[in-house]
């Protein structure tokens, strides 16, 4: 077999290296480009925990029940989907920020729509924000007193509050159509009852009649036929100086009570002095035979008697004694009337009183001004009838009055000083304490005939 023309021959060992070189950086290559691979490609996704399952809203089981359908006892129309919808999801998903835009959205177009405030109002609620659920609802419940859940839920508000009369106020509301509020308005009455008797007290002290005529307001609306309510009025009346009212009252009490002697003395004092005398009269009449050795009853039939005696003067005379302020004017007609000495006897002096000629009392002042019982104005030659009198007044016009007909003129001397004038009355008898003279207060019809009484003792006809 021929041979070939060229010997094979083995490759260098520098070739060998350089190939290897070659598949090694070839390699290398491949390494990097896969691993740049694997950098730059995106992370698997997190997984994600589960959507959290909506939750009733938040309130304490004894709250719930409060938060009824907006639209209960709603008075009006409106349109109930969008609320009702958004209702449902405030108590079963607590969706308090649902709530809040549809019942705003709902009152951009309509600001009137209590529906909606009403929704608001029960997320202000579950929030705990009691004051501002009253706030929202006080102007609904005066302008729609039956609206049931707009009460409901301003009772339970005033509740958290402390607010009882409040609370009680809105679950009577509306106690004819709702077993709640008729249960809270029977467990809540005896204490707001109770509450708005002390804050009446509390305006008396203060002399807040017009407050004080609110809370009686309440009581006659709430109870009108308990003994709470007409006490209360009594109280008022007589805070009031109103003796015809405080006679109502007492009247009604002591038909409920009658074993109580106070109450039917002064039962027998206010009729007589603005209600039946002989009905006064026969009070202290009956009271003074069951108790024969009372002087305080004796003394006070005596004063009965006198004042059943009034009764029997011309009416105008009746009308001066019932009055809570006397002028001037006024006891010049009590003196005149009351006191058969001043009315009997002859004027010693001829002042003149240009101020009473057209006065309709003018006899009777002209008497007492020319018996020198009450005075003039020497320099302007007025008496005027229209100015008040003072009890300190009353006192030394009854001490002077002692002093002209020479009847008990030793206790009378010392009055004409008005240091002296509570101590010369309660040496005549005039006053039956020292705490009762009161100098600067006003004289009433009653203090004065009681006043002119006393002195006609001391004059020998009483």
């Amino acid at each position: 077999m021929p041979s070939p023309p060229f010997p094979r021959r083995r490759p260098l060992p520098e070739v060998r290296r350089h190939a290897c070189r070659i598949v090694a950086a070839a390699t290398l290559a491949v390494l990097l480009a896969a691993s740049a691979a694997c950098k730059t490609a995106p992370p698997p996704a997190p997984s994600r925990p589960p959507a959290p399952e909506p939750q009733p809203l938040a309130l304490a089981p004894a709250d719930r029940p409060y938060l009824i359908d907006p639209f209960e006892g709603f008075p009006g129309s409106a349109p109930r989907d969008p609320l009702n919808a958004a209702w449902r999801d405030l108590l079963e998903k607590g969706d308090t920020a649902g709530a809040t835009r549809t019942a705003t959205e709902l009152l951009e177009q309509d600001p009137q729509l209590a529906p909606a405030q009403v929704l608001l109002a029960q997320v202000d609620f579950a929030a705990g924000e009691d004051r501002r659920v009253v706030e929202r609802l006080l102007p609904i419940s005066d302008a729609m007193p039956t609206y049931t859940a707009s009460q409901l839920l301003l009772g339970r508000a005033a509740e958290r509050l402390g607010d009882v009369p409040l609370a009680y106020a809105a679950y009577r509301a509306i106690a004819a159509r709702s077993q709640l509020a008729l249960k809270r308005a029977g467990e809540l009455h005896t204490r707001a009852l109770e509450i708005v008797s002390n804050r009446l007290d509390e305006a008396l002290r203060n002399r807040n009649f017009e407050e004080a005529d609110k809370q009686l307001d309440l009581l006659r609306n709430w109870a009108p036929a308990q003994t709470l309510t007409l006490e209360a009025a009594r109280k008022v009346a007589r805070g009031r100086g109103d003796r015809g009212a405080e006679l109502g009252a007492v009247k009604e009490l002591a038909s409920r009570r009658p074993g109580d002697r106070a109450l039917l003395e002064r039962r027998a004092e206010l009729e007589l002095q603005v209600g039946d005398p002989s009905a006064g009269l026969k009070i202290i009449q009956d009271l003074a035979g069951r108790n024969p050795q009372d002087p305080e009853l004796a003394e006070k039939l005596d004063a009965a008697k006198f004042r059943w005696r009034l009764s029997q003067l011309p009416q105008g005379v009746q009308t001066v004694a019932a009055k809570t302020e006397l002028n001037k004017g006024d006891l010049a007609v009590l003196l005149y009337w009351l006191v058969p000495e001043v009315r009997n006897s002859r004027p010693t002096a001829g002042r003149i009183a240009t101020d009473v000629l057209d006065d309709p009392r003018r006899e009777e002042i002209v008497r007492v001004v020319n018996l020198g019982l009450m005075e003039v104005d020497p320099t302007l030659h007025r008496f005027s009838p229209a100015a008040s009198v003072r009890r300190g007044a009353g006192l030394r016009v009854m001490l002077r009055t002692l002093s002209r007909f020479g009847k008990a003129a030793a206790c009378a001397n010392g009055g004409g000083a008005a240091a002296n004038v509570c101590e010369a009355a309660l040496a005549c008898g005039l006053l039956p304490a020292e705490e009762d003279c009161q100098p600067a207060a006003q004289l009433s019809g009653a203090e004065g005939v009681e006043i002119i009484r006393r002195s006609l003792k001391l004059l020998g006809g009483a």
